[in-house]
């Protein structure tokens, strides 16, 4: 009975130490900041405790490395709970390391530590060590430039864009131009555009003069690439323009509305900014497919005017926002 009376005393003495311990811990700030949208496997306190062992502690920052995971949109939804998709990104937004991790019921510190274990394989090749503070956004030894592996990119599922473009036809001419990319699967995307103001021609006829007004809007299926900081991309692309025609100072005054179809080829290059901003240079070719012409009536001719133009060319330049993901 003496030996219990002396024992209790000591196992709670322990049980504080313990408590304290972790609370001491816990409490101690990690180098690097965690953002998760799952809640269950992992957790965030088992990715942050499997990060501590790798990594130890360190000052945080909530604009410094971050490392970020969540479900991959971009799997079919049959298997997007299977994994999770893990992103370390440095302060400057830019990622230094992207994995897709399988994960198991029951093995949820398995894929913590996994994780911790990449960060921390991915930090070294930029030449830190244990106990030292992260490196900078930027920094890398020339050995751990040599050496460190291209991480994967993902093109985002949409983004818009909005920039002056100009044409070598009336009905394009000196525009602003309005766009929406969206990823529809893999490499293939679906861009949706036009110019928001109408573009205008006008054509000396007899005592008279024939004009008339267009706008424009375009559809093109591309093929992406992203790189490090760039993407590239190329597709076919169809331009509808709806055209309003008039004429004064005719005998007989008329109006009329057509359609022209053009297709042809489009190129385009994107430079990151910061992980939402972007800046695209496009070019793109065409040439019209499908088309009436206007005619008037002059001294009894039938007369054509303002037919549209064969060929035409496209180049812009716009400010783009990655809107997802």
């Amino acid at each position: 009975m003496a030996l219990s009376i002396v024992l209790m005393p000591i196992s709670a003495a322990l049980v504080s130490t313990f408590v304290l311990a972790q609370a001491v811990l816990a409490s101690t700030p990690l180098a690097v900041r965690i953002t998760s949208d799952v809640a269950d496997c992992p957790s965030s306190v088992k990715v942050q405790s499997a990060l501590r062992q790798a990594l130890g502690d360190g000052e945080r920052s909530a604009s410094g490395w971050v490392l970020s995971y969540g479900r991959d949109p971009s799997a079919p939804a049959a298997e997007r709970d299977a994994s999770v998709l893990m992103e370390l990104v440095d302060p400057a937004g830019r990622r230094l390391a992207v994995r897709r991790i399988p994960v198991s019921p029951g093995y949820c510190g398995a894929v913590a530590t996994a994780m911790a274990a990449v960060a921390e394989r991915s930090l070294r090749t930029l030449g830190w060590t244990r106990g030292e503070p992260l490196p900078e956004a930027g920094r890398r030894t020339n050995a751990a430039e040599s050496s460190t592996p291209t991480a994967p990119k993902r093109l985002p599922r949409l983004v818009v864009g909005v920039g002056p473009s100009i044409g070598t036809s009336p009905r394009t001419g000196t525009n602003l131009q309005f766009e929406a990319r969206v990823r529809v699967t893999g490499p293939l995307c679906l861009r949706l555009g036009g110019g928001l103001f109408a573009g205008s021609e006008s054509q000396n006829v007899g005592s008279g003069k024939a004009s008339v007004s267009s706008r424009y809007f375009t559809a093109a299926p591309l093929a992406a690439l992203a790189l490090d900081s760039l993407e590239l991309a190329g597709g076919p692309i169809l331009l509808l323009s709806f055209d309003h025609g008039s004429t004064v100072g005719l005998t007989q005054g008329s109006s009329g509305d057509r359609e022209v179809l053009a297709a042809g080829f489009g190129i385009g290059i994107a430079v990151r900014l910061s992980p939402r901003w972007r800046i695209s240079l496009g070019l793109e070719g065409l040439r019209a497919a499908l088309g009436a012409n206007y005619f008037v009536d002059l001294n009894g001719v039938k007369t054509v005017v303002l037919p549209p133009s064969p060929w035409e060319g496209i180049a812009s330049a716009n400010l783009e926002f990655v809107a997802w993901p």
